[in-house]
């Protein structure tokens, strides 16, 4: 695996178009997270080789701008904190798999752009404080990061009021476990993708 070098194979794409400066953190599976520094309007990519693999994938903003604990590569500090674009490649019969989470917590507009003929994702909440609303509460960093925690979204409880709060906001990203009717999309494998804050 490639990060931002020689590109072979399928490639991630993540970019900020935000004002701001975001870190973007950078995991698969069980694998050490991969933190990237992106200042507005840059990028940074993953090259996954022609072996095109990367289970249990996912890419998110830090909120605390630190994305692992220290001494601890592979242990989050803050994903439950974020929003996640989550990817499992390859999936079944040649068909990767990839959405959008809220199920933990909303924090940053984020989308996936995929190739022409595959479905590209969206899930952009214009201001923060007013659409977190009870049951689900407002987290703020010392940083001044806000995060929308969604209290039902891990809790296998279904749709809820709180959870149906982000789905209205966002009908196409997961807002509870299990939420996947409308919330998985496939593409073939092979493809490139970019996931995009601030799109």
């Amino acid at each position: 695996m490639i990060y931002g070098g020689i590109v072979n194979g399928c490639v991630i794409t993540i970019g900020n178009n935000c004002n701001d400066s975001v870190t973007a953190c950078s995991q698969s599976g069980q694998q050490d997270i991969i933190q990237f520094n992106l200042s507005a309007g840059t990028s940074q990519f993953i090259d996954l080789g022609t072996v095109c693999s990367w289970p249990s994938a996912v890419v998110y903003a830090s909120v605390t701008g630190q994305c692992a604990v220290t001494g601890t590569p592979n242990a989050a500090t803050d994903r439950n904190l974020a929003n996640l674009a989550e990817f499992t490649i390859p999936g079944t019969s040649n068909q990767d798999f990839y959405d959008l989470s809220n199920v933990n917590a909303y924090t940053i507009p984020m989308s996936i752009r995929a190739p022409t003929g595959c479905p590209s994702i969206n899930c952009s909440i214009s201001d923060i404080r007013s659409f977190c609303q009870p049951n689900n509460v407002l987290h703020t960093e010392v940083n001044g990061a806000l995060s929308c925690v969604n209290t039902d979204g891990t809790a296998g409880l279904g749709p809820t009021n709180g959870t149906m709060q982000f789905k209205t906001a966002c009908p196409e990203a997961y807002s509870y476990n299990f939420d996947d009717a409308n919330s998985t999309f496939t593409c073939p494998t092979g493809s490139d993708y970019e996931v995009v804050f601030c799109p």
